[in-house]
Parts: C-alpha cells; sequence; structure tokens
C-alpha cells in the first residue's frame, strides 16, 4: 500500500494539480514572511515601551499607573511571543511543504522526511511548553469562558498528537535528525524506514492542529491589546 501511495501521489505532484499547490504554498509563503515581520514590529513596540518606562521608574518617577502599564505591555509581549511562533511554525511547515511534496530523489526525500519529523517533534514540545501552567492563568484572566475553552481544546489537540507520533518522531530526530546515531546500519535503518507518503500525511494533520492553535491565539492577542488600552484609560 505504501508503494502505491508513492506511486498516486508522484503522479499527483507531476501533474497540473501539483503545480496549482505549489503556486498556492509559494503564495502563502510570500504572505507568511509579511505577518512575520508584522510580529516582529509589535514585539519590538512592546519592548521599546517597556524600556521607555523602565527608565522613568529608574528615575524615581515611578508610580502605580505606570507598573500597570508596564504590565500590560509584558503580558501582550508575552503572547505575541508564542502567537509568533504559531505563525513561524506555519511558514516553516509550508516550506516544508513545499520541498518534500516535489522532491524527486528517494536519498533526499529520506533527508526532508527527517527534517520535517524534528520541525513536529520539537515544534510541538515548545508550544506546549510556551503554554504552561503560568501562560494559562494569564489567558483564563483575560479570556472569555468561551474564548479559554477553544485555547484549551486547541492545546489539547496538539498534545494528543504529540503523545499519537511522540515515538516515531523521537526516533528520527535522536538518530538521524538533531541528533545522530554513531552506528551506521541504525542510521541507514532508521533513514530507510522513513516513508514519504506517511511523512507527508503526518505533516498534514500536525499542519491542522497548529493552524488551530494558532486561530485560537487571536482572541488572546486582541484581549492583551484591550488591557493595553485599559492601563491608557480607554474603553
Amino acid at each position: 500500500m505504501s508503494d502505491y501511495n508513492e506511486y498516486f501521489l508522484e503522479g499527483k505532484m507531476d501533474s497540473s494539480e501539483g503545480e496549482e499547490l505549489k503556486a498556492a504554498l509559494e503564495a502563502t509563503i510570500a504572505e507568511e514572511k509579511l505577518c512575520l515581520e508584522q510580529f516582529k514590529f509589535q514585539i519590538n513596540h512592546c519592548i521599546k515601551q517597556i524600556n521607555i518606562i523602565n527608565k522613568v521608574i529608574s528615575a524615581g518617577k515611578g508610580s502605580h499607573d505606570l507598573v500597570m502599564k508596564k504590565k500590560a505591555f509584558e503580558e501582550e509581549k508575552t503572547i505575541l511571543n508564542v502567537a509568533a511562533q504559531c505563525q513561524l511554525c506555519s511558514f516553516e511547515t509550508k516550506e516544508k511543504q513545499k520541498q518534500l511534496y516535489f522532491e524527486k530523489d528517494e536519498h533526499q526525500r529520506a533527508r526532508l522526511a527527517a527534517e520535517a519529523s524534528v520541525l513536529m517533534y520539537e515544534r510541538c514540545d515548545d508550544f506546549l511548553q510556551l503554554t504552561g501552567k503560568q501562560f494559562q492563568e494569564l489567558a483564563e484572566r483575560l479570556l472569555a469562558p468561551s474564548d479559554m475553552e477553544a485555547f484549551r481544546e486547541a492545546r489539547k489537540q496538539l498534545g494528543d498528537f504529540y503523545k499519537q507520533e511522540k515515538t516515531s518522531l523521537s526516533n528520527v530526530r535522536h538518530n538521524v535528525g538533531a541528533h545522530r546515531d554513531l552506528d551506521f546500519m541504525n542510521q541507514m535503518d532508521v533513514l530507510e524506514g522513513i516513508k514519504w507518503p506517511e511523512t507527508i500525511e503526518r505533516l498534514h494533520r500536525f499542519e491542522v492542529v497548529t493552524l488551530a492553535f494558532g486561530k485560537a491565539m487571536k482572541p488572546l492577542m486582541d484581549a492583551g491589546l484591550k488591557q493595553i488600552g485599559k492601563a491608557f484609560g480607554e474603553g
């Protein structure tokens, strides 16, 4: 079945449908580059405002009002960092899909599949760590109950994917990805065991759960901005 799936996918990628997919991926990658620049601008703005407030406080002109403004910017920076990581993950996933879908050489396919496995393992681990207890307490304080429930569900789906795929992803990561097994035959066994169609399917499922996780961050970004507005007497 795996050989059939590989043959079917190769035919699909060589067709006009494959050309359309490639063009769509390239357009999305270009759009996501712009989004990443926007995140850099927003995070830098928060950093600049925090630094300005710190200078005022250090000069002995601090007040409760300033402390609350600083807190609002710090919390928004924390939220934006996670959201930006989601955007970067989406960008990296699209780039890896573009490379993986259209590669013809079997050895290169295996290497790209190994890189995709490292990406999935490390991003899942990163997101679960970044949104641990402290972050969830922040989210619960800022979000409406329905939005908090959506965030928890998106995080759970991400965690479920990680739990289901962790053994396979870890095996690739620790033997031929981020680390390398010193036993040549073991390296070859792991590389040869990576299936191109299975990696494409797994990467698609990873994309689904990470996009949903990123979408669940939007209400939190908005809530953080609203908090900044309140600190400045707006709304």
